[in-house]
């Protein structure tokens, strides 16, 4: 199923750029506000995305759906530890919960080659998990689109929330993108120990900027309602 028809699409259902002219305007104001206030809305950032990814869960009881942001895939497609820790730990769900589906998000780095939720679906049907409890998502470039697609091509019900399975130091930027895109997703770390998240600073720092870039735009696109920044990001 297709995402709705708009700005997002055009009449062939092709995404539009990866990021686009609005996005890079909202990149420039981020960084004008990190320099304005000294780098303190970035430092606020960091300590948001440690403390969600800290505190976030290893184990979410009564999941009905399981979604499973995809990570970049190396030349060889198979996924690597990353992505394994978020597959596992969504394969650990899906058997505690056996009515459960799992979504697996992500498309391809470049024509003729898997994209993440095939290599995702593959390496958990290799380990035993059913293909028809296993639905794929693959067109979309990012987290935001993961998120956007899944939403539109499986939308889930009012009382349907989700479980959010993700790496610890990306917890933070995932659920708030779920959570400005209307859906309802509980957290759920693919790490067993929040220590986990304290060798990934890098990790951590490029997520704190990504966050701050994404809240300055949505809030900035909804201070002066340009339509054209809201349909990228809702």
């Amino acid at each position: 199923m297709i995402a709705k028809q708009g700005i997002y699409e055009n009449r062939r259902g092709e995404l539009g750029p990866f990021v686009g002219a609005d996005g890079f305007a909202m990149l420039a104001l981020s960084c004008l506000v990190m320099v304005g206030t000294g780098g303190l809305t970035l430092l606020f950032a960091v300590v948001h995305v440690m403390r969600t990814g800290w505190r976030a869960p290893a184990d979410v009881a009564g999941a009905t759906r399981i979604l499973v942001p995809g990570y970049r895939l190396p030349p060889d497609g198979r996924p690597n530890r990353v992505y394994q820790q978020r597959l596992d730990r969504a394969r650990a769900l899906a058997r505690a919960s056996p009515h459960a589906d799992v979504f697996l998000l992500g498309g391809r780095a470049r024509p003729g080659v898997a994209s993440e939720a095939e290599a995702g679906a593959a390496w958990l049907q290799a380990r035993g998990l059913a293909a028809a409890r296993l639905r794929c998502e693959d067109r979309s470039r990012h987290t935001l689109e993961n998120l956007r697609l899944y939403r539109d091509a499986y939308p889930p019900g009012p009382n349907e929330p989700a479980v959010l399975v993700t790496s610890r130091f990306h917890l933070a930027r995932a659920a708030l993108m779920a959570a400005g895109l209307g859906l309802h997703c509980r957290p759920c770390a693919a790490e067993a120990k929040p220590a986990a998240i304290l060798p990934r600073l890098d990790r951590v720092v490029a997520e704190a900027f990504l966050v701050h870039w994404y809240v300055v735009g949505c809030r900035f696109s909804h201070w002066i309602g340009n339509a054209h920044m809201l349909a990228r990001i809702r």
